[in-house]
């Protein structure tokens, strides 16, 4: 490995030299490419995937994701074989190529077993801040609002203009990390990326549409977990859980909670959000979410996870009311940190 490409005080100029770099390796590249990304991947870990691809595909690549797709992101695929499930074998001599993921992560990089992998050349595109950087590239930028981002820039350095079938996944995966272009890391550089997607052929309408339409079953777990809410440290928190009950009860999956904490999130007075998801006496990962004065990443982290300031998650091996326990602890510190408490 070469650590000098690992760098994590990378500025401008050396993110788009690793970006070249990137570029010239994957032209390079004869043998398979393949692409994974994060356990429960989201619009921002499938999109990037779906967009190299393709892309890779277009410049006569052997390019092969392998992910769990949720059924909410079912719309960007133009083929049910197009990703294939989890499990894939890395030959040798093939690249792996990890997205919105530290690389080496193995509890949340899914769609292969890192064993074996070590003699295999491992590019990682990630925006996430906790990125240790143990690939042989590391492209690692926290400033950029979404790994479909800086894929973006890349499907740009390997000289394949944007169209709709590339386009569709990379504007997915921008607009889902920036709730909709409404978040704080909805900048400039952003809006400019959506523009010339758009441009290329991205189907706004269509990936619009997509993205809201809600099955029937989630009205009624929606009003199951808004039953749960609860307002917390002079209701700068807002908090609540679902478990495999109330999903049994209206028949959903946990596929289908990814968007509920965006809903309690938008409680008037609040800094930060979480959702509980039990599931199971002894697992329970926390969703959280913050407008941005408050860190949910400095929680995540403290409580075994990882994310970003706005947006960050962490599993912890214990019952409900030892992991509220826990992150009711963290979010006190994290308040009291910023003075928001006394």
């Amino acid at each position: 490995m070469n650590q000098g490409e690992n760098d994590p005080n990378q500025g401008e100029s050396d993110y788009v030299g690793k970006l070249e770099q990137a570029a010239q390796r994957l032209k390079a590249h004869i043998g398979p490419i393949v692409i994974v990304s994060h356990v429960d991947p989201d619009g921002d870990a499938l999109g990037s995937c779906l967009g190299l691809q393709r892309t890779l595909r277009q410049m006569g690549k052997a390019a092969q994701t392998y992910a769990s797709v949720p059924r909410y992101l079912r719309f960007l695929l133009e083929g049910d074989d197009e990703i294939l499930p989890p499990g894939a074998i890395l030959e040798q001599g093939a690249l792996l190529v990890v997205l919105d993921v530290d690389s080496h992560d193995s509890k949340r990089v899914e769609g292969i077993s890192l064993e074996g992998t070590e003699t295999n050349f491992i590019l990682n595109i990630d925006h996430h801040g906790t990125n240790a950087r143990r690939a042989q590239l590391s492209i690692v930028e926290p400033n950029k609002a979404a790994c479909a981002l800086m894929v973006a820039e890349l499907v740009a350095l390997l000289g394949i203009p944007f169209n709709a079938s590339i386009a569709n996944p990379l504007y997915t995966g921008i607009s889902t990390d920036t709730g909709s272009f409404r978040f704080t890391n909805t900048t400039s550089e952003v809006l400019e990326m959506a523009s010339h997607l758009l441009s290329g052929g991205a189907d706004l309408n269509f990936i619009n549409e997509s993205l809201s339409q809600t099955p029937h079953h989630m009205y009624r777990l929606q009003a199951q977990v808004l039953s749960t809410v609860e307002f917390l440290n002079s209701g700068l928190t807002v908090i609540a859980q679902v478990n495999t009950a109330m999903l049994e009860k209206v028949g959903a999956s946990w596929e289908d909670v990814e968007s509920l904490v965006g809903v309690i999130r938008s409680a008037e007075g609040t800094e930060l959000a979480v959702l509980f998801k039990v599931y199971s006496e002894d697992s329970v990962k926390l969703s959280l979410r913050s407008r941005g004065r408050v860190s949910a990443q400095n929680i995540a982290v403290n409580l075994g996870g990882g994310g970003h300031v706005a947006a960050a998650g962490a599993t912890v091996n214990a019952g409900y009311a030892e992991a509220r326990r826990l992150f009711e602890l963290e979010a006190v510190k994290e308040l009291s940190r910023v003075g928001m408490l006394g």
